[in-house]
């Protein structure tokens, strides 16, 4: 029976203290729960960052394309002994991967290469709006009117677009500087829609 006095009298004191913890939190006031929704940007500030993030895509393809040659009639080249020549379309598919080491790479292939390269920050959104800045600077080059920077077609459109830039790329009359001279007016494009 002493022992069950004992026992008793320690516990009502352990509860007691819980009790007392019990209401100091409860007088705590409370975190408000974590917000996982993305506050928005502004919508001037967010086609601002998107322009950017094209024109970086841009310059990148081109010093790709300055640094590891131009083709034409394919994605890539590769470098077979000292010979340069054309990838097949299976080939094509295993150098898109930034690890691969190609001979050159048509305007659009460099554009491919940076949006799977897992170590840059070229996304594919950011491609896309590559193609879009030039297929319009193709058209200014050629003496027509363009849309204005920074707009975003449709993904059937781009699809035409991307036919549209390959087909000029692989032209025997286009040189690379035609290509670089196109990138550059792309370029041009993205700053100009950033100031306006």
């Amino acid at each position: 029976m002493l022992t069950t006095v004992t026992t008793t009298h320690r516990s009502r004191p352990a509860e007691a203290l819980r009790a007392a913890l019990s209401r100091f939190r409860a007088a705590l006031p409370v975190a408000p729960p974590p917000s996982y929704v993305e506050p928005q940007d502004d919508p001037r500030v967010a086609w601002l960052r998107r322009l950017d993030r094209v024109q970086a895509a841009l310059e990148q393809a081109r010093a790709d394309l300055v640094e590891q040659g131009w083709t034409q009639r394919a994605w890539f080249a590769v470098d077979t002994g000292g010979t340069v020549r054309p990838a097949t379309v299976a080939e094509s598919f295993d150098l898109v991967r930034p690890t691969s080491t190609v001979g050159g790479a048509c305007l659009v292939g460099a554009l491919l290469r940076r949006a799977e390269d897992p170590d840059r920050a070229t996304t594919h959104a950011d491609v896309w709006g590559a193609v879009d800045e030039l297929y319009e600077a193709l058209h200014e080059r050629m003496g027509h009117h363009a849309m204005p920077p920074g707009r975003v077609d449709t993904h059937a459109r781009r699809h035409d677009k991307l036919g549209v830039l390959t087909a000029w790329n692989d032209e025997r009359t286009t040189r690379r500087e035609d290509v670089l001279d196109l990138l550059d007016r792309a370029v041009s494009r993205t700053l100009v829609g950033a100031c306006g």
